[in-house]
């Protein structure tokens, strides 16, 4: 079997493998646009931003701020499951603000 030539694979292969490597680690996605010209050009693309499958990211706790900004930037330039979760986030975490305020007045 011969190499593969990561150049000589046409930008749709190429997002589709920095999706997947986004979605598994944050860290990774990084190295991936350090290590790869192609990747770097894909990944500062605002479409892969807009496309990024954000269901199952990996929100580990050492990498916190790259994915709150990874997150934000989707977020901004309107991908769908971006605004998806932000949305289910706040209507849930804002309600349960809202019953402990209820909950600590109601009492007195």
């Amino acid at each position: 079997m011969e190499n593969l030539n990561l150049a000589s694979l046409p930008p749709i292969m190429l997002h589709k493998i920095l999706s997947k490597v986004a979605t598994k680690s944050i860290r990774d996605f990084g190295s991936s646009r350090i290590a790869f010209p192609g990747f770097n050009e894909v990944g500062r693309d605002d479409y892969f931003y807009r496309s990024a499958n954000l269901i199952y990211l990996n929100d580990w706790v050492d990498e916190v701020n790259a994915v709150r900004t990874f997150k934000l930037k989707c977020y901004r330039l309107g991908n769908p499951e971006a605004i998806y979760l932000r949305g289910m986030n706040e209507y849930f975490f804002l309600h349960l603000l809202d019953e402990r305020r209820e909950k600590n007045t109601s009492c007195w």
